[in-house]
């Protein structure tokens, strides 16, 4: 079931997207092209310090400057098995007020095509992805990428943030993918 969950996510990396006035590939390229390198080198900082680190902080969260609320976050279970969630707005406020953000209807579906669980009403969208050996983290970083592409509209000039606890900055430069 995992390994059908992954081999899904990467096969909806290549399938066009619905519902943007823009050329879902064009601006989905133009997004890869921005921000994988800065994904795939914290999830390597991350992959890397598992061994000699705290669980807790083997996770990568990117989100929106503009609106932190909407974010894909990622952890790493074990070297070999990893749970994405994509922000449902579950958890906007605290757990003392009630709720008062869901995401569209359009947006669900585009997760749920990405393999996501699509029932918000305990949390977040998640998925449990395989981790392979040696890992393809870029493969990771794209569907990370794919995810806020197709889910909360991700534009290349969109500003994105991170955090992760192990690879808080880039620690090399990468030449972004046109």
């Amino acid at each position: 079931m995992i390994a059908r969950a992954l081999l899904t996510a990467a096969a909806i990396l290549l399938m066009p997207t619905a519902g943007h006035s823009e050329e879902p590939a064009k601006t989905l390229r133009a997004l890869l092209a921005q921000y994988h390198c800065a994904v795939v080198d914290r999830l390597e900082q991350i992959y890397r310090a598992e061994d000699s680190s705290n669980p807790q902080n083997w996770f990568v969260i990117v989100y929106f400057a503009a609106n932190p609320n909407d974010y894909v976050q990622c952890v790493f279970d074990t070297k070999t098995r990893m749970l994405c969630e994509a922000a449902s707005g579950f958890y906007d406020k605290v757990a003392t007020e009630p709720r008062t953000r869901w995401l569209p209807p359009s947006s669900v579906a585009a997760l749920g095509r990405l393999g996501f669980s699509t029932d918000d009403s305990a949390g977040n969208f998640q998925i449990w992805l395989d981790v392979a050996k040696p890992p393809d983290l870029g493969r990771i970083a794209d569907f990370i990428l794919r995810t806020l592409h197709d889910g909360f509209a991700a534009r290349a000039d969109d500003a994105l943030k991170f955090n992760a606890p192990l690879a808080p900055h880039a620690v090399r430069s990468c030449v972004p993918v046109s």
